[in-house]
């Protein structure tokens, strides 16, 4: 380094992509100065976050070229660097699929290439053996190539390890710095970057898709690089497991296809297509693209579809004029390196191309070896990892380890805290999302990102409207209070009230401890073990929950307990400070806030244990009970119950579900997250919004964004029905001048940082897809998305609990007994209410049955008795019927809760039996003028009517023409 100069380094590395950081990774052996200058606001901004995060074998690339020798180098040095790194990383193997003798024969030249490049294992298997070793793959693979050494690998991850190994070994990385200029100086180069100067001794170019223009800017070797496209569809967990291999199809010109693969995170991800486009900065998505790439992973994936992707998203290769890539030294400017048009096999190869970059840089500047150099990065063990032993040690060192923020991904408070004080700063939402897999689960944040949004203001200081969701300027609020950051790090609310004056403060004692005596034990070195045994415990605190406690109690259980994931009970009813529940229930209209204030205070009288804010984790079966185990803040609790009620909520169908094309930009908010935006903590979420969805919570929401001075320009519903209750339609919409566009849904999304505009199409109602030419633009900073609830039963899912394709809830008896026997459901985590009155009446009859199933005077699982149920239809014109069967030794009334298709006029309403004695016997009968799939119907049956039959059907028809809907699990958008 030279002194006297300011901002003077050995080494200038432009970007921090996984070229750069694994550059600087290397480059840090030596005894060198080194600086990475990033224009963007993290690491991997570029190519690097949205690739098919791939570690190719190396039989594709042309023998002889810097892809096949730098591809092969790095793949084998991928266990090393991952080994070191800790970063996760697994040999899939990959397979390239041939469909017919043509195919055959691009097979046989690959074998070549992979023998010519020194890629081990490569070997041709018939269709059959390929189907044997992957059982979905499609019936007309003819044979296939199966290379062993491919892997997975997460891009960012491996980036973000390099780039911290780095800098722990003392390379200084400087965000927000594009570079302007480089220009040759008197022993070295002048660096222009956000008005900052900075001289180098060398310069290594890993400027991605600008590595041309940086080039250019010094080196008379000019080359030119052409962004091209790549689409991609992201699947859920649920299909994890359909490929091991990494599948690819004979390649073409363009590339090696469209691929279908699994990700080291346990989804699948099916694309890219390849398409050459002017932008260096553009992601959007089309429509065209995305229907694409999805037919053309049908020839590997025959049943793939977009239903299950949580997400859809775009990538830019840089692709070079020589389809080679360009690195080393420039032979007319010494001191300058590049590392461009570093397409695919880019990740692959940027191990091998660091070492070999780094070792010339050295060579050029006559650097020695650092001799304190640590090739070693002692990483964090995921939360979501970590057996219950180690979960307590980890709640031991940090209380906040028992605090679980992200419940998707199992992300807790202690993982993002250390990540926003890690030795790379966090600039964005999305950095923490990609550090810690907070917001990547399937619900995209909507559950989650209010409250990261209040730690990062805590922990950095920062008002929520200078946060940015990704790029700099996508700020995920439109404008905050001014002492908001100073509330927050006092532990107050932000927002003390709604308009209707309803304050967030804690109402009893008893909140987030045991209301009697427990077995709570502060162990050395201040671990706390919660430890305790109950006739029931009822997981979720909302109307539901709080209602089949209270329940269980009153039945005669002699110790219930209620669990919480939130600071105190009541669920989403926190937020909805709008009236209207409780009419059915207590014969008043009430806030949400007050309706779970008196149902709080009926768990407190019945003497139920309350914990709160702890998340379960799983639910093991002990034989005569179930242990059920979850962490709070500073505590891990163990739960021996008899009977357990899983009142766990819904959550909202977001974005990446609905494969909404274009952009990614910030303002698009589910209508939970927007009313918790606004109603918990007094934020405003933008100025101009569109609503998607005419859901009842996007009515209210669309409502309240007016009353606080947001200009809604519309409710958009792609069905030719609203899915929310009419009398919210006029109360929300009609009485403020809200339109409703029926039959139009949005398309498109516009905005490189901040939503600038959605585009909107009309939709044909007999198909309900978008009517192409029929779009039009609408600038907006703001999407709010209400477009359906999907039952929350991750917890459900740990005890082997069936769930219905329908519902998304568990299949019950009439008891609401699921599958596994003493587990029981109700409330929105069974199926969607849409009253709150609702989901409390079903929490009262489970919490009862649950209790009767504890004292030993009921069975307790739909499956466990060896006279087959009588099983619950879903017949014309029904959507389905909850419960999905009814025991032989039902007693009484049983409820039957079921939705319509569609909208029926002059309905009339049947159930039936259908097979066994009486069958054609109508049993209940029931007329009224209208029917929509918005609204819940109950019907009730005399259990002892049922004797003899085996199956009931429940209908409804009319004689006037009834539209047919396709079946949409979750509601409409």
């Amino acid at each position: 380094m030279q002194e006297g100069k300011a901002c003077s380094f050995d080494v200038v590395v432009a970007g921090a992509g996984i070229a750069g950081c694994t550059a600087a990774r290397e480059l840090a052996r030596y005894d060198l100065s080194i600086c990475v200058l990033e224009a963007g606001n993290d690491i991997a901004c570029g190519a690097t976050r949205a690739n098919s995060a791939i570690v190719h074998a190396g039989f594709d690339p042309v023998p002889g070229t810097l892809k096949a020798r730098f591809n092969v180098e790095g793949s084998k040095a991928y266990p090393r660097w991952c080994d070191e790194l800790g970063v996760q990383f697994r040999r899939n193997g990959s397979m390239v699929l041939a469909f017919d003798d043509e195919g055959r024969l691009k097979l046989d030249e690959l074998v070549r290439r992979a023998d010519a490049n020194g890629v081990e294992g490569v070997r041709i298997v018939s269709g059959d053996r390929a189907r044997e070793m992957e059982p979905n793959v499609s019936p007309e693979v003819a044979c296939a190539l199966v290379a062993p050494t491919g892997g997975i690998v997460d891009p960012y991850g491996f980036a973000f390890a390099a780039a911290e190994n780095a800098c722990g070994n003392g390379v200084r990385f400087l965000f927000n710095h594009r570079v302007e200029s480089i220009v040759r100086v008197d022993g070295g180069f002048r660096v222009d970057a956000a008005r900052e100067g900075f001289f180098a001794r060398a310069v290594v170019n890993a400027a991605g898709l600008f590595a041309d223009e940086l080039n250019n800017m010094i080196s008379a070797n000019r080359f030119s690089i052409t962004p091209r496209r790549g689409e991609y569809y992201l699947y859920d967990t649920e299909y994890a497991t359909t490929f091991e291999h990494t599948m690819f199809q004979v390649p073409g010109p363009l590339g090696k296809g469209v691929l279908v693969t699994p990700t080291i995170h346990g989804n699948m991800l099916i694309g890219p297509n390849s398409v050459s486009q002017a932008s260096k900065t553009d992601l959007s998505t089309t429509q065209e693209g995305l229907a694409d790439i999805v037919e053309r992973a049908r020839r590997t994936w025959p049943t793939v579809s977009p239903r299950g992707a949580i997400t859809n998203f775009a990538g830019l290769r840089a692709a070079g004029e020589s389809g080679d890539f360009v690195i080393g030294e420039a032979v007319d400017v010494p001191g300058f390196f590049n590392i461009a048009c570093f397409e695919s096999p880019g990740l692959t190869s940027a191990p091998a191309v660091a070492t070999f970059i780094a070792s010339q840089v050295a060579a050029r500047l006559g650097a020695d070896g650092n001799p304190s150099f640590n090739p070693r990065r002692a990483p964090q063990l995921p939360f979501t990892a970590m057996t219950d032993e180690q979960r307590e040690r980890a709640i031991a060192s940090d209380p906040a380890f028992g605090h679980v923020v992200c419940r998707c991904c199992e992300v807790t408070e202690a993982e993002v805290v250390h990540a926003l004080h890690g030795p790379l700063p966090v600039l964005s939402l999305d950095a923490i999302k990609w550090r810690t897999g907070a917001t990547m689960g399937r619900c995209h944040g909507g559950f989650c990102s209010p409250e990261l949004v209040e730690i990062m203001s805590r922990e950095l200081g920062c008002s929520p409207d200078a946060i940015d969701k990704r790029l700099p300027g996508s700020r995920m609020i439109a404008s905050a209070r001014a002492d908001y950051v100073e509330l927050v790090r006092a532990g107050k609310p932000a927002f003390a009230g709604g308009p209707f004056g309803v304050a967030d403060e804690p109402r009893s004692e008893a909140r987030g401890r045991h209301a009697e005596a427990g077995s709570r034990q502060a162990e050395p070195g201040g671990r706390a073990r919660i430890e305790d045994s109950f006739d029931v415990v009822v997981i979720g605190g909302g109307a539901a929950g709080m209602a089949a406690a209270v329940s269980a109690r009153r039945a005669g259980a002699a110790r219930v307990a209620m669990v919480d994931r939130e600071k105190r009970p009541g669920g989403v009813l926190k937020q909805c400070v709008h009236n209207g529940f409780g009419l059915h229930r207590m014969k008043a209209e009430l806030t949400g806030p007050e309706y779970a204030a008196q149902e709080e205070q009926a768990v407190i009288d019945a003497g139920v244990t309350c914990e709160y804010g702890v998340s379960v984790l799983h639910i093991d079966d002990e034989g005569a009970g179930k242990l059920v185990v979850g962490t709070s803040f500073g505590a891990e609790l163990f739960f021996h119950a008899k009977a357990v009620v899983l009142a766990t909520g819904s959550r909202e169908r977001g974005l990446g579900a609905l494969g909404i094309a274009g952009a990614r930009p910030s303002g698009v908010y589910t209508a939970g997250c927007a009313q918790n935006f606004m109603n918990l903590q007094g934020l405003v979420p933008g100025s101009k919004a569109v609503v998607l969805g005419s859901g009842d919570i996007g009515l209210i929401m669309a409502r309240r964004m007016t009353l606080s001075g947001i200009k809604v320009l519309g409710v958009y519903e792609i069905m030719p029905f609203s899915s929310g209750l009419r009398r919210n339609i006029v109360q929300c919409l009609d009485d403020f001048g809200i339109p409703l566009h029926l039959s139009r849904t949005v398309v498109r999304l516009e905005g490189e940082t901040r939503l600038q505009a959605v585009v909107v199409a009309d939709v044909d109602p007999a198909t309900r897809r978008p009517i192409e030419g029929a779009e039009e633009r609408i600038p907006c900073d703001t999407l709010v998305l209400s477009c359906g609830l999907i039952p929350e039963n991750e917890v459900a899912k740990t005890a082997g609990v069936a769930l219905s394709p329908i519902t998304g809830g568990a299949i019950v008896d009439e008891r609401l007994t699921t599958s596994t026997p003493g587990i029981f459901a109700c409330g929105n985590a069974l199926h969607v209410h849409d009253l709150a009155d609702f989901a409390s009446e079903e929490g009262e009859r489970a919490g009862a049955f649950a209790a009767a199933f504890a004292r030993g005077e009921v069975q307790g699982g739909s499956a466990s008795t060896d006279e087959a149920p009588i099983e619950v239809v879903a017949g014309e014109g029904v959507r389905y019927v909850v419960p999905q069967m009814i025991s032989h030794d039902a007693e009484g009334a049983v409820m039957l809760s079921f939705r319509v298709s569609d909208v029926i006029e002059g309905v009339r309403f049947e159930v039936r039996k259908s097979e066994g004695a009486g069958a054609g016997e109508v049993l209940a009968r029931a007329r009224d003028v209208v029917a929509v799939p918005a609204e819940m119907r109950r019907m009730k049956v005399d259990a002892e009517s049922l004797a003899g039959c085996s199956r009931i059907v429940v209908s409804a028809v009319s004689g006037l023409s009834a539209r047919r809907a396709p079946a949409v699990e979750g509601g409409a958008r």
